[in-house]
């Protein structure tokens, strides 16, 4: 038995085993297509997390709002985008300092307030 590709009128005849060969070449296609971006998409999110543990500012000290709380964002971008320096706005404490722009967003200190918010300070 033999099947027909499209409305016939070409002529070719396709059998059960080549039509099953096709399938399975566009599923692997498919599969490129679609995997491919995926997989790099997932390696890209691992990487970002082992830069983020590696990060200089520590887990504590990731709260870049102040709020008392860490949230996964903060903690992602607080282990790849900030690092620490001595604080030039208050003597004594450390701030949090974005390395793109060298701006503080958050100055951290041993005594209260320990976490004061940078662009609080600059008005």
């Amino acid at each position: 038995m033999t099947l027909s590709a499209g409305d016939g009128a070409s002529g070719t005849e396709l059998t059960p085993a080549a039509l099953e060969r096709a399938r399975r070449k566009s599923r692997f296609l498919a599969l490129l297509i679609l995997g491919g971006p995926l997989a790099l998409f997932l390696l890209s999110g691992v990487r970002a997390v082992q830069l983020a543990q590696e990060g200089e500012v520590p887990y504590e000290w990731r709260d870049l709002n102040c709020d008392g709380k860490v949230s996964p964002v903060e903690w992602l971008r607080g282990g790849i985008d900030f690092r620490l320096r001595p604080s030039q706005l208050v003597p004594g404490c450390q701030d949090v300092y974005a390395v793109k722009s060298g701006a503080p967003v958050v100055v951290r200190c041993t005594e209260p307030p320990a976490c004061r918010i940078a662009r609080d300070l600059l008005k």
